[in-house]
């Protein structure tokens, strides 16, 4: 009965031996074969955890990086309104100026009708015209362009004029450039408006791609095995 039953534990061991044999992949037979075999899925297991950790480390600084960007645009959006608020003050300088420029042209038309004949003679009278130019020009109501025409008699500067009929024409040039002043501001404010409506916009893209970066952080590295969660482990930007 012994023999008999250890014959059978031998078959039985056989077929076991025969059917490990048949699941084996082909090729694989010598002991060193079937180690690396067995082997195989615990290196593919670690090689996924290796994978899932560098996404994760990359997807934490990304996080970082975006966040960084958020602040710099912050920043700069705080400096756009700065610059607003700027253009909106020289706006109400460069009108103040022009209006201050067309009351001194309405005296000065209203003394043009009253000028009379003078013994001044045209020497005299082109000094006068430099001396008026030069004074509106340190007082911001002539451009340096007028002023050389001014200076140089050119574009209607006639320093024959009565020295009335000069303040004239001084007022009218005044009156001209701050206007163009004045519509350049416009121009810059407008500029700065949309500036500012630019950096506002993408403060609010970048605001929105934190939060998704970071909650795509936090579930990479939740996703992680407990040895990669320490590895990958960064400090996370706070929002900006």
């Amino acid at each position: 009965m012994d023999s008999v039953l250890t014959i059978w534990l031998l078959l039985l061991l056989a077929a076991v031996v025969a059917l490990a044999g048949l699941a084996l992949p082909r090729g694989v037979r010598h002991p060193r074969q079937v180690s690396a075999w067995l082997a195989e899925p615990a290196r593919r297991r670690a090689e996924e955890a290796e994978r899932r950790a560098a996404e994760a480390a990359e997807s934490i600084r990304y996080a970082e990086e975006i966040a960084v960007a958020a602040r710099g645009a912050a920043g700069t959006a705080e400096r756009r309104r700065v610059d607003c608020q700027e253009a909106q003050a020289l706006v109400d300088q460069t009108w103040q100026a022009y209006q201050d420029a067309d009351a001194a042209l309405a005296r000065a038309r209203k003394a043009a009708v009253y000028a009379g004949l003078d013994s001044v003679g045209r020497p005299e009278r082109a000094r006068a015209l430099r001396r008026g130019a030069q004074a509106a020009y340190r007082r911001g109501d002539l451009s340096d362009e007028q002023l050389l025409d001014a200076l140089t008699h050119r574009n209607g500067w006639d320093p024959g004029l009565h020295p009335v009929d000069q303040e004239l024409v001084l007022a009218r040039a005044a009156v001209q450039h701050r206007f163009a002043r004045h519509q350049t501001a416009l121009e810059a404010e407008a500029e700065a408006w949309r500036a500012a409506d630019i950096a506002t916009a993408a403060v609010r893209s970048l605001r929105l791609e934190v939060t998704a970066a970071a909650t795509r952080a936090d579930v990479a590295r939740a996703a992680l095995p407990q040895k990669h969660t320490v590895t990958a482990r960064r400090r996370m930007p706070a929002h900006a």
